[in-house]
């Protein structure tokens, strides 16, 4: 009867695990999101508990204030590790939700992302095998170090969609451009309208080309190296692609008012 019993528990603990990773694929982003927030006031809390054992272990240097020192601040990595996984699952789930996103960069976002969760899975195990304060500070300086990794991948990430969202923008603008383009060649006194329409594609151009410089400079952000310059380079490109898109988008409408008044 107890074998029955035991091997009926062993059975449900499976199960359990089993179904586990399904309930974590099934998370939306909003939820991942608030997981996140969750994880980031428990690290906080964490954060505050460590600083006060510090308090208290500099007012009376005890062996047991010094271990306090050590547990508490080996909490307080676990939590920021916890933090961090969770903000990658909600950016991963916002990413894997978005249907305007490609496949492809669907797919590298989610190497990017297997690649720092498994990093942080790394200093888990770090964290657990600390056993002093200065072990404890070189995996902190580790964590750090993963940290601006994680950040890098991110922010180059981050850059690859807006350049996909100003690409697409500069489609359509492109194709309304050539539709009107077919609709005044037919037109007479089609002159000025002929000319908005040249400003217009000269500007598309101009986007295409600050958005490629764009891509560029998000390709350079990686460490080692200088990703926070690449970064805002390929930010200022798509400022200046913005621009551009902007400006087409009046001459086209100017052209297109042309059109209707016949002028």
């Amino acid at each position: 009867m107890k074998i029955k019993k035991l091997s009926f528990i062993s059975l449900l603990v499976l199960i359990m695990l089993l179904l586990q990773p399904l309930a974590v694929s099934a998370l939306s982003a909003s939820e991942a999101k608030q997981d996140w927030h969750d994880a980031k006031q428990a690290s906080v809390e964490a954060q505050a508990e460590h600083r006060d054992a510090k308090i208290d272990w500099a007012a009376d240097k005890t062996e047991e204030n010094n271990q306090r020192v050590i547990d508490t601040g080996k909490d307080a990595l676990h939590a920021a590790l916890d933090e961090v996984e969770a903000w990658l699952i909600w950016k991963d789930l916002e990413v894997e939700e978005n249907p305007n996103i490609p496949d492809d960069l669907k797919e590298t976002i989610q190497e990017d992302v297997d690649t720092n969760l498994g990093k942080i899975d790394e200093l888990r195990s770090e964290v657990d095998a600390v056993e002093n304060r200065f072990q404890l500070g070189v995996v902190f300086l580790k964590m750090v170090g993963s940290y601006f990794e994680l950040v890098s991948d991110v922010a180059r990430n981050s850059g690859f969609v807006w350049v996909h969202t100003a690409n697409e923008h500069a489609d359509t603008l492109e194709e309304y451009e050539l539709k009107l383009r077919e609709a005044a060649e037919d037109m007479d006194n089609n002159e000025q309208i002929i000319e908005k329409l040249d400003m217009a594609r000269v500007e598309i151009e101009d986007a295409r080309e600050n958005i490629g410089n764009a891509e560029e400079q998000y390709e350079q952000v990686r460490i080692p190296g200088q990703p926070l310059i690449k970064f805002s380079n390929g930010n200022n490109h798509l400022r200046i692609a913005r621009g551009n898109m902007l400006s087409a988008h009046r001459n086209l409408n100017e052209a297109y008012g042309l059109m209707v008044r016949g002028d």
